[in-house]
């Protein structure tokens, strides 16, 4: 698989081990095109990222969010957990499955002392 056969719309949804005050507003629909996505979350933080397949089973995801025009209670972590309106970058090896033209890759982010399961199902070319 090319990195170009992940192009099309997604569904992205997570679940968080964090438990502070923040709220969690990441999840939505993006579209990778050329192994790249940006979109803006709910709170208005932009998120750019790049996909590169590693192999049959595995994609390397680098995002970056970047608060600067977020709302104004919003924030990122920093690595220590604390608040941060300044851009995070965070990676991750997501697990590939394929069925047909259908395509989810899942895993995990370990940023800031949490832990956070991200899913991404293809829901479009």
């Amino acid at each position: 698989m090319t990195s170009h056969e992940l192009d099309g719309q997604y569904q992205i949804t997570s679940t968080t081990s964090y438990q502070g005050p923040l709220e969690m507003r990441s999840d939505g629909i993006t579209e990778i095109r050329n192994s790249q996505t940006s979109r803006r979350d709910k709170a208005n933080c932009l998120w750019t990222s790049t996909f590169r397949v590693l192999g049959e089973t595995e994609v390397e995801m680098v995002a970056v969010a970047d608060p600067t025009d977020a709302d104004p209670d919003f924030s990122l972590l920093r690595p220590d957990g604390s608040p941060s309106r300044q851009p995070v970058t965070y990676t991750s090896t997501l697990k590939l499955m394929r069925k047909g033209d259908k395509i989810q890759m899942t895993g995990q982010i370990e940023y800031g002392g949490n832990v956070t399961f991200i899913t991404m199902r293809r829901i479009g070319d």
